[in-house]
């Protein structure tokens, strides 16, 4: 027998707690999302077919709301031709487009440019707004060269790093190396990124010992979730928090002004080694100082996304060194945070 999950308050308050679970699996927590769906199916044994369909028909909705969206533009838009071609013909001149028609390239140059230090975001949607400026956002060097004259001279190098290999001077090298391409060298030289904050999402199972006088055979098994939580500061500072609090409780108020509690601050430097994405972070207390590296990589199609783990080690004050273990580590990704922009200064 079919049931509609609407008419049946058991099947709507199932399907509720399972998107609950399913909130859970996108921001990490891996354990409270089992224990939502496992509620869930106590409730209703179909409540995974009733969430699909769900989504189902919320596709079907948006799919016909954006046909009627189209059809009233289209409408709107042959009206407009209908008056256009109306005027044309009682001999009135048409209005020229003034941005493409009236401004020369130099002077959209320069609004592309101040597009592009708004945010890569607003880069890409200005390209896509008419093949002009498509071809000006990523068919003229200018725009990259803006960037990387915006974001290199914001990165940090060991200095260490820079007297074994020989460089007193940034600038001087990256003439060196790219002889002025800036987009092969954005392509080829990673960046540490400020707008926003880079999170690790660790779960792990943790087997368990059943309680004394148990008859099962079975050991229980917990799930642990954590997260690591890392924020870069233009002066080498950064902010770095273990926890077990969400990301939707964390990312909003993660700043140095505003410690959270049990954060750190640490401090972060680029190596050479690594094609150019070798990254440090340190931190000191009264008894040991701890050493955290990292290789910026790719993700996909995204560039420097992604922080992977190199080594993380401990030293005490009589210089002994221990490693720490990363079979539980995962890999730093980066999320840009709107309300970060223009607050990550020097201080």
């Amino acid at each position: 027998m079919t049931v509609d999950y609407e008419k049946d308050p058991r099947a709507r308050e199932a399907v509720s707690i399972w998107e609950k679970g399913v909130s859970k699996e996108k921001d990490g927590s891996m354990s409270d999302a089992i224990n939502f769906y496992r509620s869930a199916l106590k409730i209703h044994d179909n409540v995974e077919r009733f969430y699909r369909k769900k989504l189902h028909d919320e596709w079907l909705l948006h799919k016909k709301l954006s046909e009627l969206s189209v059809l009233s533009e289209s409408s709107n838009d042959q009206d407009t031709t209908d008056r256009d071609s109306t005027r044309a013909t009682d001999g009135a001149d048409l209005a020229p487009c003034w941005i493409l028609e009236m401004l020369p390239n130099d002077i959209l140059l320069k609004i592309i440019k101040k597009v592009v230090l708004m945010s890569g975001e607003s880069w890409v949607n200005l390209s896509i707004t008419c093949s002009t400026f498509n071809r000006l956002c990523f068919h003229d060097s200018m725009p990259f060269k803006t960037f990387a004259q915006y974001i290199y001279p914001k990165q940090k190098y060991d200095q260490m790093a820079m007297d074994l290999n020989g460089i007193s001077n940034v600038s001087m090298f990256e003439q060196e190396m790219w002889q002025g391409d800036d987009i092969c060298m954005l392509k080829e030289r990673p960046y540490v990124k400020f707008e926003g904050i880079y999170i690790s999402v660790v779960n792990y199972l943790r087997y368990g010992s059943n309680a004394e006088g148990s008859s099962s055979l079975l050991n229980p098994v917990h799930m642990i979730t954590y997260y690591r939580y890392l924020r870069f500061y233009e002066n080498g500072q950064c902010l770095r928090l273990l926890t077990t609090d969400e990301p939707t409780f964390v990312v909003n108020h993660f700043a140095i002004e505003n410690k959270p509690k049990h954060s750190d601050t640490c401090y972060w430097s680029l190596g050479f080694d690594y094609n150019f994405g070798h990254l440090k972070i340190t931190r000191s207390n009264q008894k040991y100082t701890f050493t955290e590296e990292f290789q910026i990589k790719n993700h996909g199609n995204k560039r420097y996304q992604k922080l992977a783990w190199l080594s993380s080690a401990v030293v005490d004050k009589e210089g002994n060194a221990s490693d720490c273990s990363l079979r539980n580590e995962k890999s730093f990704h980066f999320s840009r945070v709107k309300s970060f922009k223009g607050v990550n200064t020097n201080r």
